[in-house]
């Protein structure tokens, strides 16, 4: 690349908006060094931005602000943006965010130049990363600024309370808003939503005044995260028929949607669109599918996915172990873990969850006690409540009763639902009544008004007899009045519609004909 030194700010600025590599940086950096230009600080600015935004090379742009004695505002705000850009791009996020926070606390040492309104929203954003404290920090810091009264700042605020469930917080700065912006909606649907308030999101997604994609997503998202799947896939279809088109993050939840609700049809569907609008080729839409595939029971349409993959992930190998495990292709699970290890690839506790998964569906005890234990001295993981619930379930289906309480006296967290579920669940196998009643019994000191541990309570009993303790719970139930027991939920996709259907439910518009053709099957099976 030919620079002449002659070159004008704006021809400069022309020529560098061309340069595709870290070389014809280099180049034109070593230019503006010869010809004098890189002692402007609007120079530094154009290559600064240029290195972390267009190259993602942050050293190089740190070095280009560090050789700058006395940097303004502008070189602050585009240093702490290429932090926050590269800590929502890179698996090292909070290093990234640590490294915003170090450069914004150093501005405000050196107290020259001082923070303004778009300095504040940067270190807002790299302080969500880290903690609600720093939010706070940095808020009340705002204030005492006087910078409090910008929307902008404001908004970051919201969305920074809102991502720690602060919803209360949030909701008055929304509320204190000037104009508030789909941006600023958006951040208070995604709060109520990750805070588990999806009717709240709901309602606030339908008020909202305009929307854009990120709004969808938000809305869809929240759906997916609080289990509303058939609804995530509803609102996909809202968002088409308005005219918005899906991106990555759209495609990415509403797969996992799919995954969970079996639907297959509509997958391959959003496995065209993403495509055929070349959205497909992100790590995320990959894995979704990946997930989608696998939980639908398509696993040759899972492993084709990850074959297909060339620069596999972490996240894409748990993805194809989990679904071998989910389908009971125990052996197939290992063997990926095993090739994973090959590779060089360092698993964490979603891959010993998945790996564990396996040896339980396969009755592969030695292996899993194994793996077990391999996942603690070799690897330096921690056993989560996943993991022993995995090995008391591995144990008790084995039979080995005795370990399986051994293991839960051992655990060096709280037992919780997972592993009295687990563990009655092999005894109910076993047929273990003695233990099954300290596994109901436990669970129902977690949860004293839950129904089906009263109604398998009474189960328990009925099989060995003891009706009188039968006759006891069903009294206990009517006195202290606790609630119904939760009925079971199945569904079916039928011309790309799922129909949902609860046990002992008349409420679908066919059911009577439902009733009838399931009558007409018993009766045919009883000749």
């Amino acid at each position: 690349m030919r620079c002449s030194p002659q070159l004008s700010h704006r021809d400069f600025v022309a020529v560098l908006s061309r340069c595709s590599t870290r070389a014809h940086l280099e180049q034109l950096h070593a230019h503006a060094f010869v010809s004098g230009r890189a002692a402007a600080q609007t120079t530094t600015f154009h290559l600064l931005r240029f290195a972390a935004l267009r190259l993602s090379c942050l050293p190089y742009a740190r070095r280009l602000f560090d050789a700058t004695p006395n940097p303004n505002v502008f070189l602050y705000s585009a240093m702490l943006s290429a932090y926050v850009s590269s800590a929502a791009a890179t698996p090292s996020a909070h290093a990234h965010a640590h490294g915003a926070l170090e450069l914004f606390l150093r501005m405000l040492r050196r107290g020259r130049p001082a923070p303004n309104q778009f300095v504040y929203p940067l270190a807002l954003r790299a302080a969500c990363a880290v903690g609600v404290r720093l939010v706070r920090s940095i808020h009340s810091h705002a204030r005492k600024s006087g910078f409090c009264e910008y929307d902008v700042i404001r908004t970051a605020l919201l969305d920074g309370y809102s991502r720690y469930g602060m919803m209360a917080d949030a909701r008055k700065l929304f509320d204190d808003l000037i104009e508030r912006n789909v941006v600023s909606w958006t951040a208070l649907v995604s709060g109520y939503a990750r805070a588990g308030k999806v009717g709240d999101a709901i309602v606030l997604f339908e008020r909202m005044p305009e929307r854009d994609v990120a709004a969808w997503n938000a809305i869809i998202a929240g759906c997916t995260q609080n289990g509303l799947f058939v609804e995530a896939v509803g609102i996909l279809g809202r968002m088409v028929d308005k005219g918005f088109r899906p991106n990555a993050t759209t495609v990415s939840c509403v797969l996992s949607a799919c995954g969970h609700l079996g639907m297959l049809k509509i997958g391959k569907l959003i496995h065209c669109y993403a495509w055929r609008t070349c959205v497909g080729f992100g790590s995320s839409v990959l894995n979704g599918l990946i997930d989608m595939y696998g939980k639908c029971g398509n696993l040759k349409g899972a492993r084709w996915i990850f074959d297909e993959v060339s620069d596999r992930s972490l996240t894409t190998w748990n993805s194809l172990i989990n679904c071998l495990a989910l389908h009971g292709r125990s052996e197939c699970a290992i063997a990926v873990f095993n090739e994973m290890r090959d590779e060089g690839v360092e698993p964490d506790v979603v891959t010993f969850v998945g790996l564990l998964n396996a040896c339980t569906h396969g009755g592969f005890v030695d292996e899993g006690l194994r793996y077990f234990e391999l996942m603690q001295h070799e690897h330096r993981i921690e056993p989560e409540i996943e993991h022993y619930g995995c090995i008391v379930d591995l144990l008790g289906r084995a039979g080995r009763f005795e370990d399986a309480l051994n293991v839960i006296s051992n655990m060096r967290i709280k037992s919780d639902e997972v592993i009295w579920g687990s563990l009655l669940n092999a005894c109910r196998i076993h047929r273990q009544l003695e233990l099954a009643d300290l596994a109901i019994r436990k669970l129902l000191e977690l949860d004293p008004n839950n129904a089906n541990y009263v109604a398998m309570l009474a189960n328990v009993y009925s099989e060995g007899g003891l009706w009188e303790e039968v006759r006891k719970i069903r009294k206990s139930v009517k006195e202290e009045n606790i609630g119904k027991k939760l009925p079971g939920c199945s569904w079916i996709e039928i011309d790309r519609k799922t129909h949902r259907f609860y046990s002992g439910d008349d409420a679908h518009p066919e059911s009577e004909d439902i009733y009838d053709t399931l009558d007409d099957l018993a009766a045919s099976m009883e000749l």
